[in-house]
């Protein structure tokens, strides 16, 4: 495992995707978003996607030239379309489309069209909370050329990961942040345990036949994902295949191997009492349940977000660490793109 801080992979992230021809305000963005997946502890969000990226970016999925821009919109709902650029880029229009209009008319809802792979959804989320909003973010999408769950009971590939965000704003607390995969584990774990050279648990995926496996290869061999919780991840993933997908029309985007939208709720709190006094509303409710007793073989209570922040805090000041594997394949894509992958890292 190799540690580098944060500015050395948001260099490196930058550098490969200007490479591609993707111009340096767009890389920024993304790069950032990356390495902030990282810090979070969510390395399956993280630079591991670089090489995947590059790869949609030279089979034409991805169109880093492109703009997203707001197509359709009312007082209080707006749909974005991405025009295939990062999901980043789009999300973060989209998260700031649903803010201004909810400071405006209270609530906003917001469709994202045309997109590729968004990222870690709690960015999206928390991007709304730190505006006073609450914020909700699904994606919801099928027929991904790497994502794959089966519906509970079934032994087939034909939902998505389907990840559902909520973030909180508080006073004295970080914010709360949930941000979860429907299915039993996000797809991208699969990357890192391969990466790893690890197994994974049994209760995580299936192989071609609908045999239990503890090989995340199985998965890119045929295989698939479980629903988290049996029926109950079931149903939440298909209710974000139809408000991330199917009511923004996604399913009519002309591309069989993309079909995935986002569904963006931001409500404002002013709406409903003063943001300082919900804030520490909140607080008080976090102060009650901080103080439950722990459970055997655990140390505290911990609040929805408590690890990441903890992740982040940890990892700016000791390094993020990367698999040998995962830095090869950094090297071969930077050299791919005539990038110096070590230099622009100084190393």
């Amino acid at each position: 495992m190799l540690q580098f801080k944060a500015e050395q992979l948001e260099k490196v992230a930058s550098a490969i995707f200007q490479g591609t021809g993707t111009p340096q305000d767009v890389a920024e963005l993304v790069a950032h978003s990356l390495v902030s997946a990282n810090l979070m502890g969510h390395d399956s969000h993280g630079v591991l996607r670089i090489p995947r990226y590059c790869q949609q970016i030279a089979e034409g999925q991805i169109v880093p030239t492109a703009r997203p821009q707001v197509t359709t919109e009312t007082p209080t709902t707006a749909i974005v379309d991405g025009n295939w650029n990062f999901g980043q880029v789009t999300a973060k229009l989209g998260a700031e489309t649903a803010i201004k209009k909810a400071k405006e008319q209270n609530v906003a809802v917001v469709t994202l069209v045309h997109q590729n792979h968004v990222g870690r959804l709690g960015e999206w989320s928390g991007m709304m909370a730190e505006a006073g909003m609450v914020g909700m973010v699904i994606t919801g999408g099928w027929r991904s050329p790497i994502t794959g769950v089966t519906p509970f009971g079934g032994a087939g590939r034909i939902i998505g990961t389907n990840p559902y965000s909520f973030a909180i704003p508080t006073g004295q607390h970080e914010m709360v942040l949930v941000d979860f995969a429907t299915s039993v584990v996000a797809e991208g774990k699969l990357q890192v345990a391969i990466a790893k050279g690890a197994p994974v648990p049994q209760g995580y995926i299936l192989d071609k036949d609908g045999n239990p496996s503890t090989d995340p290869n199985d998965f890119y061999k045929g295989g698939m994902l479980l629903p988290a919780a049996g029926h109950k991840g079931y149903s939440l993933a298909l209710i974000a295949d139809i408000l991330g997908g199917l009511l923004a029309g996604n399913e009519r985007v002309g591309r069989d191997w993309n079909l995935t939208g986002t569904f963006m709720l931001a409500v404002n709190v002013e709406a409903f009492r003063p943001l300082a006094e919900f804030a520490a509303a909140v607080d008080g409710r976090l102060d009650e349940i901080k103080a439950v007793q722990p459970a055997a073989g655990f140390q505290e209570v911990l609040i929805p977000g408590e690890p990441e922040m903890r992740s982040k805090a940890q990892r700016e000041k000791d390094g993020i660490g990367v698999p040998e594997a995962t830095w090869e394949a950094l090297l071969a894509t930077g050299a791919k793109y005539g990038v110096d992958v070590s230099k622009v890292a100084g190393i």
